[in-house]
């Protein structure tokens, strides 16, 4: 059986059955496991399947985030770890982004300390809790409010972004493959983009249930970005399918 029949028959069995496992797809394709990690990367590749531990799955597609209220109660312990490794990676005065989110939150939270650094953030949360524990200077890029989000949006959040030198970026998604992120509105995109498009280093901050999300919107491309930093809940087929793609990877233990 040649490459495309047997992806053709692994994304039957998905549209059978939703998930499948590597061990069962070697049995049915008569190929070895390294074949078909090579057929799910392909197809991932194409936005096609997710890996999860163990096998492969059909891309779970969103039509909303959730919102801060909800997030911040989820996987504090991978967030925690994400920002810790994060935090480490601010050198001395440099000017630092911190895009919405409650994974960048928590890297605000591990910088908060630091008496050297300039912040620069469209989410509200972020922006009050430097306020109040940081001696940093601080700027918040004004725009249209996201009240579920509690951050700023839209073009005039873009213009804001543009006056700035960003030294350091962390940029946060409701999720991303190995194609790289994306989101529900273009209010958001453009954001996202100006953030890379201004920053000296971009790192993207999240936890690994992102994984194989795929929202509306395709956002920033992997390329992009100096580096993923996630934790070790990714599973092996993902990471195979991110060094397949070039992007380098920072998992954290929890």
């Amino acid at each position: 059986m040649i490459p495309v029949e047997r992806q053709r028959t692994i994304l039957r069995v998905l549209a059978e059955q939703g998930t499948a496992s590597i061990p069962d797809l070697v049995d049915l394709l008569g190929v070895s496991h390294m074949t078909v990690r090579r057929d799910i990367a392909a197809l991932e590749g194409q936005g096609r399947v997710a890996s999860v531990s163990g096998g492969v799955t059909q891309p779970s597609r969103l039509a909303l985030d959730d919102s801060h209220a909800v997030k911040a109660g989820l996987h504090t312990a991978e967030k925690q770890a994400i920002a810790a490794r994060a935090a480490s990676l601010v050198g001395p005065g440099e000017l630092v982004f911190l895009d919405a989110g409650t994974t960048t939150l928590a890297v605000a939270e591990e910088l908060a300390s630091r008496d050297d650094l300039v912040f620069v953030t469209n989410d509200l949360v972020i922006a009050r809790v430097l306020a109040e524990r940081s001696s940093c200077e601080l700027y918040l890029t004004a725009g249209q409010v996201d009240r579920a989000n509690l951050s700023t949006e839209g073009d005039f959040v873009v213009e804001a972004i543009g006056r700035f030198n960003i030294d350091t970026a962390f940029l946060s998604t409701p999720a991303f493959d190995s194609r790289g992120t994306s989101i529900q509105s273009t209010a958001k995109r453009v954001v996202k983009d100006a953030i890379v498009e201004h920053a000296g280093r971009t790192y993207l901050v999240t936890d690994s249930s992102k994984y194989g999300r795929v929202m509306a919107h395709r956002s920033v491309p992997l390329s992009r970005i100096d580096a993923l930093i996630t934790d070790g809940g990714l599973s092996v087929s993902a990471r195979e399918a991110l060094a397949a793609a070039g992007t380098t990877v920072h998992l954290v233990l929890t």
